[in-house]
């Protein structure tokens, strides 16, 4: 059997070399944590990440992280702010190209309404806007796209939050960038098959469809790893949240059409009720013949789970694309739409 991720159809397929961006990953995450910025103001605060697209991504993930820590209210807007009750909260507002008008307009409207105001992009007119009122900027550097840039946005984030907050992350937060940094070459595209978690996922959803389950901690990580398979790999994928799917998607699964597969995104924060339900769940699933897949990120902390999570997933999704032939980078049918009818 031919290899579908051969190193000569990686390169008749990535045109424009997104497995090195992959690679580089982890010195992208670096160089985020060592984001310098001083934040007007401090304290037990709402937390909010405004953004869009791959923009967004990274907020999703922090979030999951986030998710019931007490004392931190965290919130991802996607297109629109709220119009009151900002002045204790810190927004993140991020856009890749520095020009996305959505962002744009929701960290104007946090500033006005009193919020403490962090702004990232490459450049472009959010950082003109940002200088323009006096919002600490963080200058991104360039990548293909937009939706690359992930691993900056997360590590920048937790830079912002730990000079915002105090949550006393460091160490946390170095021992998850140790952890992708051993992770980068079993992803790689000189890794084999047989020892590439990426590969082997690719190797499933070549001809099938992903239905991603997970919980309120890993969602970020979900719904990334279902964009990613949409602009990466041109490809339909589904992301469901437990435990609502445990009373509605459950049933699809009786439907005799082929071709779906059942992915669980695994963390330590499920506790053992979580735990429970998933494991249920996935027997249920095997007594109706389907092989649900799990999947775990590496190292002991939550962070480090999550990061290493969407590193092999996005890198999964590169798989898929290489595997079909399809050229990751490019998204004709975005821009299409960005034209206007």
């Amino acid at each position: 059997m031919l290899d579908p991720f051969s190193l000569s159809r990686v390169r008749q397929a990535d045109k424009g070399e997104v497995h090195s961006t992959y690679e580089g990953w982890p010195s992208l995450a670096r160089k985020g944590f060592a984001s310098s910025v001083r934040v007007r103001s401090k304290g037990g605060q709402r937390v909010c990440f405004l953004g869009m697209g791959g923009s967004a991504a990274g907020g999703d993930i922090v979030a999951g992280w986030l998710h019931g820590r007490d004392g931190v209210d965290v919130e991802v807007f996607k297109g629109e702010y709220p119009s009151k009750g900002m002045k204790d909260t810190l927004a993140i507002a991020c856009s890749v190209s520095g020009e996305t008008g959505e962002t744009i307009r929701m960290m104007l409207e946090a500033a006005s309404q009193g919020a403490s105001v962090v702004s990232m992009s490459t450049g472009g007119t959010l950082m003109a806007e940002s200088k323009r009122l006096g919002i600490p900027h963080i200058l991104m550097p360039k990548v293909l796209a937009p939706r690359y840039a992930l691993p900056f946005i997360v590590f920048s984030s937790l830079a912002v939050l730990e000079e915002a907050l105090d949550l006393g992350s460091s160490r946390e937060a170095e021992g998850a960038l140790s952890e992708m940094e051993s992770y980068a070459p079993v992803l790689g595209i000189k890794s084999p098959t047989e020892e590439n978690p990426a590969k082997k996922m690719a190797l499933l959803l070549l001809e099938g469809t992903p239905v991603i389950y997970g919980w309120e901690t890993t969602r970020g990580v979900g719904v990334r790893f279902k964009n990613a398979l949409n602009e990466n790999a041109k490809k339909h994928a589904q992301f469901s949240l437990l435990p609502d799917a445990l009373h509605n998607d459950i049933e699809s699964w009786e439907d005799p059409l082929p071709g779906f597969v059942p992915i669980f995104l695994r963390h330590s924060n499920e506790g053992k009720w979580g735990k429970g339900k998933t494991l249920a769940m996935m027997a249920l699933l095997r007594e109706l013949g389907k092989a649900p897949v799990e999947v775990r990120g590496r190292g002991g902390s939550s962070l480090s789970q999550l990061v290493t999570m969407a590193y092999e997933l996005d890198m999964a999704s590169y798989f898929v694309a290489v595997g079909l032939g399809r050229d990751p980078l490019a998204v004709p049918m975005i821009e299409r739409l960005k034209q206007g009818p």
